[in-house]
């Protein structure tokens, strides 16, 4: 058997990483999921898996700084949101990555990989990759994967109006009204949208400008946001301590 582990922090993904693996893969067993850097930094040395499949953005920061902090030698497949163009040329390298929504021959491929990988070159070929994914980092998900029961459907962020928080869930709400549920704190999503169209007025609301249907100035410094589609909460209240950066926003 091959043992591995996966350092992720969305619990879905990790279970969909585990039932695809049974299928695709079973003389490889997962013996631990690490849900955060500081997890993975103790475990992983006393884990000493002979594979490793990591979430490049976990809640507490970017993942390559566990392999970084450990001088990691063992291969690593990781898994990512960033869109396809922005890490076309990681294929050159031994190690490979999952884009997010990967299917089953796109994980069998990186296993495939991973079997035939020259391993005294690992080492090198892991530093190549996370140098390449540090250097694109700032690169802005593309799309979000939603399970609806059995169906997993994909969302583009093109049709995103707002994210809200609410009921200890995330939900993303389309421009037409539709509201899906996300197995992602509002924080996590916060990083992986571009800043220039995106803003976290408050805590519970991160809106895409294009869902502002009007803004209004009250007494004592207040700003309420109108969105479209309609909020359940009605009228948004901006952050005080955000005020002029959303000023600064708008104007940018």
């Amino acid at each position: 058997m091959i043992n591995a582990v996966i350092i992720e922090d969305e619990f879905y993904a990790a279970s969909f990483l585990k039932d695809q693996l049974r299928q695709v893969a079973p003389d490889i067993e997962v013996v631990a999921t690490l849900e955060s850097i500081a997890d993975a930094v103790k475990q992983l040395p006393l884990l000493k898996p002979s594979l490793v499949f990591a979430d490049i953005q976990l809640e507490d920061g970017l993942s390559f700084s566990i392999f970084e902090q450990l001088k990691w030698k063992g291969p690593v497949i990781f898994i990512t949101a960033y869109d396809a163009y922005a890490i076309r040329a990681f294929k050159v390298n031994g190690i490979d990555y999952l884009l997010k929504p990967f299917d089953v021959e796109g994980l069998r491929f990186a296993i495939d990989k991973f079997r035939t990988a020259d391993s005294v070159q690992q080492d090198d070929k892991l530093q190549q990759l996370i140098d390449a994914l540090k250097s694109n980092h700032s690169v802005f998900k593309e799309r979000f994967a939603i399970q609806l029961g059995t169906r997993l459907i994909s969302v583009t962020v093109a049709e995103v109006a707002y994210f809200c928080f609410g009921n200890r869930v995330t939900y993303l709400v389309t421009a037409s009204g539709q509201r899906f549920p996300l197995h992602e704190s509002l924080d996590k999503v916060n990083a992986q949208v571009d800043p220039r169209y995106f803003f976290r007025i408050n805590r519970s609301y991160l809106i895409h400008h294009r869902a502002i249907e009007r803004i209004d100035s009250h007494a004592g410094r207040n700003i309420t946001v109108q969105l479209q589609p309609a909020a359940a909460d009605g009228l948004i209240s901006v952050s005080k301590d955000r005020i002029t950066e959303f000023k600064n926003w708008l104007d940018q």
